[in-house]
């Protein structure tokens, strides 16, 4: 007895090994936890993230071209052939009448040839620079409102996807018993047809009902099965990791204020966005015309050259200093009309851009309105299932006590259990549609990244 007791628990501990190691390698989240896994994993973010610190980079290096450019140079060269040159060294003569000059050959180069250059220049006036900054600035305000409209993109997919997943398990769970009291129905079909109480065609149809619901199961399971699949994608978490989520379809939040205060697009990053590339356009527009503009620039320069045979017979006394201050006015004249063409250009852009904000009133203020609609019809439908489900429960509570006073049958209490669950999966369908156009408001009215209704 003592070896068998032994034998059932090592039976135990192997059977219970594979299911452990399952159980830590699963994953349960709550909406929270998944947004903050998507916030960090999220390629499009990490990308919105990078342009948006490009952005800062260009900007400061534009800002550097109103500061000062100093540069140094240091050169040293080595003479390897001599240079002579013949200079007077004597004149000969007798005594009387003009003497001739004779000349000598005198080596007039050095071994070593040192030279150092500073110089320094500063833009005084250059129009261009100036609106470029202004240009650089405004995109990087523009590349911020793409990292916002992406954000709220992302979370509300993410969002939307959670809320799926678990309308997804509720499905499949309705299925599954849905199925299960099909199985009990056909079982108990065949008995009563082998005791004689039920037909040969009574037994059939319970069959037939039962392995009807089966596919039902099999696609509720798999639809649940691929969303998961998108929840692990989008939260950067291993194929091979089982995952679970915890959350709710029974409450939602209340209808949404949508009075004039919240259909204002310049809430929107999306909006904003575009009316940052509309300023930055007419920036643009400005930055083509200072090219007519002159520019000026200060310069201060110092050189200095020295030779010498040798490195010990170098001295300070051989140096040969330069030092200079100048200003440079460039005036543009004249280059075939590409600057003309360029600003014409830059006129058309923003007219485009104009052109486009407009059409984006119109389908923000489209788009508010659809959605008004889908809440309200998907709120009345929560209340309609939200009757049908008290009416199912209080129909199964009834044949309940039927069932106990031998006025009903289990039969009749299966289905009305059926009727139940199928009114709560209608129930639970209703308040996803609406939590799904909900999550739609927040980002139409610039809210997106919000959670906390739901937490």
């Amino acid at each position: 007895m003592t070896k068998t007791l032994v034998r059932s628990a090592i039976a135990g501990v192997l059977l219970l090994a594979p299911l452990s190691g399952q159980l830590f390698a699963q994953e349960t989240l709550d909406l929270a936890a998944f947004i903050n896994l998507v916030e960090s994993y999220s390629r499009d973010l990490e990308q919105a993230r990078t342009d948006r610190s490009l952005a800062a980079t260009q900007e400061r290096a534009v800002r550097s071209q109103l500061f000062p450019s100093v540069g140094a140079q240091v050169g040293y060269a080595r003479n390897l052939l001599e240079i002579e040159q013949s200079v007077p060294a004597f004149a000969e003569g007798n005594g009387s009448g003009p003497y001739p000059i004779r000349y000598r050959d005198v080596t007039v180069s050095k071994d070593n040839d040192f030279s150092l250059g500073i110089s320094l220049e500063q833009n005084i006036f250059n129009m261009s620079v100036f609106r470029g900054l202004e240009v650089s600035r405004q995109f990087t305000s523009f590349t911020g409102r793409v990292y916002e409209t992406a954000h709220q993109e992302i979370i509300t997919a993410a969002k939307q996807l959670f809320f799926q997943t678990l309308l997804l398990q509720e499905v499949l769970r309705v299925r599954e018993s849905s199925e299960e009291i099909a199985q009990e129905n056909y079982r108990d079909a065949l008995r009563r047809y082998e005791t004689g109480v039920a037909s040969r065609l009574e037994a059939l149809q319970a069959e037939v009902n039962w392995k009807m619901t089966q596919p039902n199961t099999t696609q509720a399971r798999r639809n649940l099965q691929i969303a998961l699949e998108h929840l692990k994608n989008m939260a950067g978490l291993p194929r091979d990791r089982e995952l679970s989520i915890e959350g709710t379809l029974e409450t939602y939040p209340d209808f949404p204020d949508t009075g004039p205060a919240w259909e204002n697009p310049a809430l929107r990053p999306d909006f904003q966005m575009l009316l940052s590339k509309k300023r930055m356009q007419e920036l643009n527009v400005e930055a083509q015309r200072a090219a007519y503009y002159p520019n000026v620039t200060a310069s201060v320069n110092y050189g200095g050259r020295a030779s010498s045979d040798g490195f010990s017979g170098f001295s300070s006394d051989d140096w040969t200093d330069t030092f200079t201050l100048g200003l440079t006015l460039a005036v543009p004249i004249y280059y075939g009309g590409s600057r003309p063409a360029a600003v014409r250009q830059a006129q058309l852009e923003l007219t485009k851009t104009q052109i486009e904000i407009s059409q984006r009133e119109s389908d923000i203020s489209t788009e508010l309105q659809n959605i008004r609609l889908t809440l309200q019809e998907a709120q009345e439908r929560i209340e309609s299932a939200r009757q049908t489900m008290a009416t199912a429960e209080e129909a199964f509570e009834v044949t309940e006590n039927f069932l106990e006073n031998g006025m009903a049958t289990q039969l009749d209490l299966k289905d009305a259990r059926v009727s139940l669950e199928q009114a709560r999966l209608s129930y639970f369908s209703a308040v996803f549609d609406y939590l799904n156009a909900y999550f739609s408001w927040q980002r139409a009215t610039g809210r997106g990244s919000e959670i906390a209704p739901f937490l």
